[in-house]
């Protein structure tokens, strides 16, 4: 389904699926299909059937999206966790190294919390541009860092951490590029309006629309779906992971910076 508008994905099904019902009703009725007792028990359990699909489906892909969500979410703690450490150690260096990294270590967790924001595909390109080049300077300010006799029971550790650091920024792009497949999306939509089809067709068993209720009951499917969606989207959805712990750890490095 790609980035398409959430805010146009749930009116559209709001709209299509008791569109679909009233088709299914209509069907019957073009259809000629004898009003019996029998006839409206059966298309109740049609019903019942198309429905229980339905809701299994709408389980599973709904545990796939917020799967994707918490994992991103996740993220954003494990890299500001690892940015944090990362800068803790580096204030056991000498001094000169310190302040050789200070500013680099600076610029990159702004340009990480900026990586939340970078909605467009070009933002993203020089987001992702700006993060490596700033790696590759801190990793080689690090490396020289290091050389020096001082330092030498911090270089397994601090190089771990750095690493680490520098493999969470890798791991949020591609959390950012793991959506729901489309064709499970298309799957759940194309499933929801066979089951208004359905519907509206053993309604018309009965005779009668019954309008507020099945409009309310794929109202509410239209919600889930939309819910599902959001979760998906984590560059235009309105449901975006929280980047507080990225925020502290940057107020943290500038607090320490203008402190020495």
């Amino acid at each position: 389904m790609g980035d398409a508008p959430v805010w146009l994905i749930g009116p559209v099904m709001v709209i299509a699926f008791p569109l679909a019902v009233e088709a299914g009703y209509r069907f019957h009725a073009l259809s000629h299909a004898a009003k019996s007792e029998g006839d409206e028990g059966g298309a109740g359990y049609i019903v019942s059937a198309a429905l229980a699909l339905l809701g299994l489906l709408i389980g599973f892909t709904f545990s796939m999206s917020s799967e994707r969500y918490e994992t991103r979410r996740h993220l954003v703690v494990d890299e500001a966790n690892a940015i944090s450490t990362t800068w803790l150690r580096e204030q056991l260096l000498d001094e000169g190294s310190r302040g050789d990294l200070a500013p680099l270590m600076r610029d990159y967790v702004q340009t990480r919390q900026a990586f939340a924001f970078s909605w467009s595909g070009s933002a993203l390109a020089a987001n992702e541009a700006r993060t490596q080049a700033l790696q590759q300077q801190i990793w080689t300010r690090t490396a020289a860092a290091l050389r020096e006799p001082a330092a030498a029971p911090l270089t397994t550790s601090l190089l771990q951490t750095t690493n680490d650091m520098f493999d969470l920024a890798a791991t949020r792009r591609a959390a950012r590029d793991a959506k729901v497949p489309a064709a499970v999306l298309w799957a759940l939509i194309v499933c929801a309006a066979t089951g208004a089809l359905i519907m509206g067709y053993g309604l018309a068993a009965g005779g009668r629309r019954h309008l507020v209720a099945s409009s309310g009951l794929f109202a509410l499917i239209a919600l889930s779906i939309t819910l599902i969606v959001d979760l998906d989207q984590p560059r235009q959805g309105s449901i975006q992971v929280s980047t507080a712990p990225m925020d502290r750890v940057a107020a943290d490095i500038r607090s320490g910076d203008a402190s020495r």
